[in-house]
């Protein structure tokens, strides 16, 4: 299939440029951490966060979110310098050993998930080689244990194989097989390239449709792995494109393009922004699913900061020439500042995420209107992309 080909149909909303003022970004970073620490101490430095609607209640590292709650104290360190906020990171390192000598909740595709955004980054701030070790038996794990070798693809849920259901891959993906990626270029073992390339592939071909929209799951046969077809798990129906499983990928194919250098994905990333500036509302905040642009449906803020960080990520591997660049550029500012505007901060309730007005699993009725650790860490990741450009990516 052709990749790059699709236009730009709302091009007047994102032409010319617009930047979000320093000041606002700063009263942001500050904003943001001091609550991520104020509730880090309610919760006990050590522990994790579980949500419960706009509220986190404590809980063991047992959820394939927690690896960016972590994270979110590596990105704060990093925002402000203060030593405190790694030293919650560093209290909360032991967990991530105990999770892969018990195997807790590791049998499916999130394992990327958990170790990149706290073990991998916690060795990129702080160079601990015992961390490193952990996470290069995190990527064995995932390989060994949930990767394909028939099919070529991360498996959803490894332990149900002989599910129908269970037997498929998804969108999220593309940030779970930076894992791979870093094990490859940590080891040298050609497997975890090839595998992690693999998922790309397949991705592009199976779960990316021409419009440059998404399926969130893709169907196999069990046994043979043969492609049957593309449906969804938290999305709207099966044809339409869910807005956080979107943005996984918006920003999972600069991050791989940065290993393979393969300048398709540039073009297959391109024709996926494309499809989500035509379909953001408004306020540049996406609804839960790009089948809404207006009305009352749930909106999904972490779907937007995800893709603020694709945009910016993507920025990196583009010539100043290139049209698209400033198209990017003044996406990212648009969302981002939304975002500071309108869902975080003061919202008029209480709420302990860094972002209000996540949306979970609609379909189940489940998380209609949340906080959650993913839209904490990316809204982070995405200040510190903004204030700090050359700042060393986790993933």
């Amino acid at each position: 299939m052709t990749r790059g080909n699709i236009q730009l149909a709302s091009n007047e909303r994102f032409a010319g440029s617009y930047e979000i003022p320093a000041e606002k970004l700063q009263q942001a970073i500050k904003s943001a951490t001091d609550k991520l620490y104020s509730v880090a101490e309610r919760l006990g430095i050590s522990n994790f966060p579980a949500s419960r609607n706009k509220s986190y209640i404590p809980c063991e590292n047992n959820n394939w979110t927690h690896g960016m709650y972590t994270g979110s104290f590596l990105l704060a360190y990093e925002l402000t310098g203060d030593k405190k906020f790694l030293e919650v990171a560093t209290s909360q390192m032991a967990s991530y050993q105990k999770r892969m000598d018990e195997k807790i909740k590791l049998d499916d595709h999130d394992v990327g998930f958990v170790y990149v955004p706290s073990c991998i980054a916690y060795y990129k701030v702080t160079g601990d080689e015992s961390i490193r070790q952990l996470a290069i038996e995190a990527a064995e794990h995932l390989y060994d244990y949930s990767f394909s070798k028939k099919g070529g693809f991360v498996i959803r849920s490894a332990w149900r194989l002989q599910d129908y259901d269970a037997n498929r891959t998804m969108m999220d993906t593309m940030m779970n097989i930076p894992l791979f990626y870093w094990a490859w270029q940590e080891t040298g073992d050609q497997k975890f390239y090839d595998a992690a390339n693999s998922q790309v592939d397949i991705t592009e071909r199976l779960l990316m449709r021409a419009d440059g929209s998404s399926y969130h799951h893709y169907q196999f046969e069990i046994g043979t792995h043969a492609p049957v077809k593309g449906v969804t798990f938290q999305g709207h129906r099966d044809e339409s494109t869910w807005s956080r499983g979107h943005a996984w990928g918006i920003s999972g194919f600069p991050i791989a393009y940065s290993y393979n250098n393969d300048p398709n994905l540039l073009l297959l990333h391109r024709d996926a922004v494309y499809y989500m500036l035509d379909h953001l509302p408004e306020d540049f905040v996406p609804y839960w699913d790009y089948d809404f642009i207006s009305g009352d449906e749930p909106r999904d803020s972490s779907a937007a900061v995800i893709s603020v960080c694709g945009l910016l990520e993507a920025c990196k591997y583009l010539p100043d020439s290139a049209p698209e660049k400033a198209i990017y550029k003044t996406a990212a500012h648009k969302m981002l500042g939304s975002i500071i505007d309108n869902y975080a901060g003061d919202i008029g309730e209480p709420y302990d995420g860094l972002v209000a007005h996540v949306a979970g699993a609609v379909p189940m009725n489940s998380g209609l209107d949340m906080c959650a650790t993913y839209g904490d860490f990316f809204y982070l990741e995405a200040l510190l992309r903004f204030t700090k450009p050359d700042w060393k990516r986790y993933w």
